[in-house]
């Protein structure tokens, strides 16, 4: 099948990949020239495991191509798919003027017949807006929402584990069916259902996630307090098969592109529909508390200590990505540095043109190695969980710090082998 994807962002680039891979013919079409040269000459311009060489696969094959030319684009294709930005506005709620825009270019190229997918996170009611834009044209307008976790989106998008489509055609659901046969074959991935169904799933899904990684970090909050373990308590919530393990794992607050913007966009959604979101709102007001709490512990460490100096290992909101948006990290650098810290970072991937594209270079300083960056350091805090991080040599560690404090803001260090070193250890919700 002929498909065109708008954006060749990281959901965009993700999905025209994934669909060249497994034999469609792509063209990923984007605004930004510079962008698309880049990708021509095989360059991809975010960090994520196994996308450049699909890419390349995609190139090589003939299957996978880039252009400016939305008309080209459009004028092959028989399914186009949106898959740009929705950023948030001021107020949390999502601004849509790129997928109008996309949409409207689109409009105006349609020579057949042609089904348009809303792979872009946006709220309910969207599609609806989308089928009296195309009203009196031949497209017909299909949700079917991303669901891809940065750090493993190539296996995602390869193989999901479910396919959300919301349609009212009989037609569209034989047309989903033949385009998403190649990621089905093992057993019937495709659920359908109406398209505000389909689109309220993507936000109740992260926002269920969020607000089990909220709910255990208040948890951890209390069990410092009266002496309980979290990660005991973890391990005994995620035994309860009704529970299950996954997202109980206490930390600094949850980042990236999606969960603090769609957590935003649906309590706003629910606020214009006269829905008081109290959960969503406060599963918002605790993510911000937990940088908070460990700014607060820094400061109190240091507490008297001339020209303190921070040292944060790991930038990107999670491993295995390149993504700094809404990270812990540069909230916790933010905070620090207003109250006239000196913060050095370190990260295997994120680099300092885009820390400083966030929170400038002043009293900033970003080293290559994790102990570079804990040089006369008096706190070091692990905020990402990256590989290499998981097994320091604490005696090297301590020997390079001015201070003795490390705070494990992810709970992956073993608290004996800190203290064994001559280290303050200081977990999140531990003893």
């Amino acid at each position: 099948m002929k498909i065109s994807v708008f954006g060749a962002g990281y959901v965009g680039l993700v999905t025209a990949a994934c669909f060249a891979e497994v034999g469609h013919h792509v063209t990923c079409c984007d605004t930004d020239a510079a962008k698309i040269a880049s990708l021509r000459a095989g360059k991809v311009p975010i960090f994520e495991p196994g996308l450049t060489e699909l890419v390349a696969n995609g190139v090589k094959s003939g299957r996978l191509d880039f252009t400016v030319d939305a008309a080209a684009a459009v004028g092959a294709s028989r399914v186009a798919v949106l898959a740009v930005g929705t950023p948030p506005r001021e107020d949390g709620s999502t601004d849509l003027s790129q997928i109008h825009g996309a949409a409207k270019q689109i409009r105006g190229h349609v020579r057949g017949e042609l089904t348009v997918l809303i792979k872009s996170t946006v709220p309910v009611g969207t599609n609806a807006s989308l089928a009296e834009l195309f009203d009196g044209t031949s497209v017909n307008v299909i949700s079917n929402p991303e669901f891809l976790r940065e750090g493993s989106a190539v296996a995602d998008g390869l193989k999901p584990d479910r396919i959300i489509v919301g349609t009212r055609s009989e037609a569209d659901r034989d047309l989903i069916r033949e385009l998403y046969e190649p990621f089905s074959r093992n057993h019937e991935k495709i659920m359908f259902m109406s398209p505000e169904s389909a689109e309220l799933v993507k936000y109740g899904a992260n926002s269920m996630l969020a607000t089990r990684i909220s709910f255990m970090n208040e948890l951890a909050e209390y069990s410092s307090r009266i002496g309980a373990d979290i990660e005991d308590v973890r391990r005994g919530m995620g035994a309860d098969p009704r529970i299950g393990s996954g997202y109980l794992y206490p930390g600094l607050g949850f980042g990236g592109s999606c969960f603090p913007k769609d957590l935003r966009s649906l309590e706003s959604q629910m606020l214009q529909h006269s829905v008081e979101p109290s959960v969503v709102s406060a599963v918002i007001a605790r993510n911000q508390r937990q940088i908070d709490l460990v700014v607060d512990v820094v400061t109190s460490v240091t507490a008297g200590q001339t020209a303190p100096v921070v040292a944060l290992w790991g930038v990107a909101f999670k491993p295995n990505t390149d993504d700094i948006r809404e990270a812990p990290s540069l909230k916790i650098a933010k905070r620090l540095l207003d109250r006239g810290f000196s913060v050095r970072l370190t990260d295997p991937v994120v680099n300092m043109a885009q820390v400083e594209s966030v929170i400038g270079t002043s009293g900033v300083t970003f080293t290559d190695t994790e102990l570079g960056a804990a040089e006369g350091a008096d706190v070091v805090v692990l905020v990402t969980e990256w590989r290499q991080y998981r097994s320091p040599e604490f005696a090297e560690l301590r020997h390079s710090m001015r201070g003795t404090t490390v705070i494990d803001g992810r709970n992956q260090w073993s608290r004996k082998q800190v203290q064994a070193a001559g280290l303050t250890y200081i977990g999140i919700g531990r003893r």
